[in-house]
């Protein structure tokens, strides 16, 4: 690459990171969505220099932490060419980067002969930095060491399709899939920077973009066909999708949430794989309409969390997050929790679920609900992905199957006799 040119368009990257992080860290925007609108608003750049940035932002905060350890006055050039060499950019890549940090060709090398991206980062500052600095301090007591490792690692993408000839379709576009080992209709794409929305398969209905840890979730709550489900805190409605798949066409599903804007694009999701379901606008921090009081099979509440459990997927989440954070979220899924509750029938399944990390927001929150609804116990969950049909709880990690972090509980509704009587609550 020519020199001149590589600097310029390292200095292009670092002023759009500079300006990452004015969005990100100061006003929470959330970065791929920074960065389409950055490149919505500057037509002057082609799909190579759009990955180029985007790979540099990401490594950014990816490994920023480590980074602020190396060099605590940062943002710095230095800085940024840490993050890149801690990823193994290759040295075109790096090379724009060399003079503005006023670091020497040599020194980079040397860094990139270490094995470990953290002891590359630790030859490059100076300073040895653990491993667990790549974490905010405030979450370290609160997670697992081997957190510190997976969530260094990029995501991998999941699909869920019913449709058996799917790998044979998309190996016509050269992208290869490659089935679950034991998850039915779990398919991990082992092609990177691939475009699956685009593509026809995906149009008609034919696979869903689903992380595993995701599709363990549905799996915990194992509708049967012909249930009625309620499924209260739809979002983007992907877990939608699987109940209704895994009705087989009977029963029905309820997706409610408090956006009617996120309703509206699960409709379309759900036409276009073939499937109809009912949608409703309901504040789950509310009290539920009398009418869905004990209506349904098996409710599931997909709570608002940290999403601590995607900091993988979501590297600048993690420094946008809080103690306090997580200590709001769990008052909020209390409330969510205990609301949606009551459109269990006797006899149905609850299902409380999470893409948190954290024990405050999962195991904690059941056995609060637990200890205040005598009427709810522990159910087998089910789930094949760990052959756990013990503890009602199912927490899903990155190391079981390179996947995001997912925490769910099945509950069952006790079937009283006409004349008992609750405790009161």
């Amino acid at each position: 690459m020519n020199p001149a040119l590589s600097r310029a368009k390292a200095v292009t990257a670092y002023q759009i990171l500079q300006e990452s992080l004015e969005a990100v860290l100061k006003k929470g925007v959330p970065a791929d969505a920074f960065l389409a609108r950055k490149f919505r608003q500057d037509k002057r750049f082609g799909s190579k220099d759009r990955r180029y940035i985007r790979d540099i932002v990401f490594s950014y905060f990816r490994w920023r932490g480590a980074v602020l350890a190396g060099f605590p006055e940062e943002p710095s050039f230095s800085g940024v060419l840490a993050s890149l060499i801690a990823e193994r950019f290759p040295e075109d890549l790096l090379s724009g980067w060399l003079e503005l940090a006023e670091k020497s060709p040599e020194e980079v090398r040397e860094a990139l002969q270490k094995e470990h991206p953290l002891e590359r980062i630790s030859c490059f500052c100076g300073v040895e930095i653990p491993a667990e600095s790549v974490l905010p301090e405030w979450s370290r007591p609160m997670l697992e060491p081997r957190f510190a490792e997976w969530f260094q690692k990029r995501p991998c993408i999941w699909l869920r399709s019913e449709h058996s000839d799917l790998p044979e379709r998309l190996a016509g576009h050269g992208i290869e899939i490659t089935a679950h080992e034991t998850i039915p209709h779990a398919y991990r794409c082992l092609s990177l920077n691939v475009n699956l929305y685009d593509l026809p398969e995906y149009r008609e209905g034919l696979f869903e973009v689903q992380d595993l840890s995701s599709q363990a979730i549905g799996l915990t709550a194992a509708p049967s066909p012909g249930e009625h489900w309620f499924d209260a805190c739809a979002g983007a409605g992907g877990k939608t999708l699987q109940l209704l798949s895994m009705l087989k066409g009977t029963g029905s599903v309820l997706s409610s949430d408090l956006s009617a804007i996120r309703l509206e694009e699960l409709k379309k999701r759900a036409e276009r794989s073939g499937r109809k379901i009912r949608v409703e606008t309901h504040d789950l921090t509310k009290p539920l309409p009398r009418s869905l009081h004990g209506k349904f099979d098996g409710v599931l509440v997909d709570a608002p969390c940290s999403s601590s459990g995607r900091w993988r997927r979501n590297p600048e989440t993690r420094w946008q997050s809080s103690r306090e954070r997580v200590l709001e979220f769990a008052s909020l899924q209390q409330k969510i929790l205990e609301n949606a509750s009551q459109a269990v029938k006797p006899g149905g399944i609850l299902v409380y679920a999470t893409c948190s990390a954290f024990a405050e927001e999962n195991e904690n929150q059941v056995e609060k609900f637990l200890s205040l609804h005598f009427d709810f116990a522990l159910d087998e969950n089910g789930c094949i992905l760990l052959n756990d049909k013990k503890s009602g709880m199912l927490r899903v990690s990155p190391w079981d199957a390179d996947c995001d972090a997912s925490f769910a509980a099945r509950l069952r509704r006790k079937k009283l006799p006409e004349d008992a009587s609750l405790p009161q609550q």
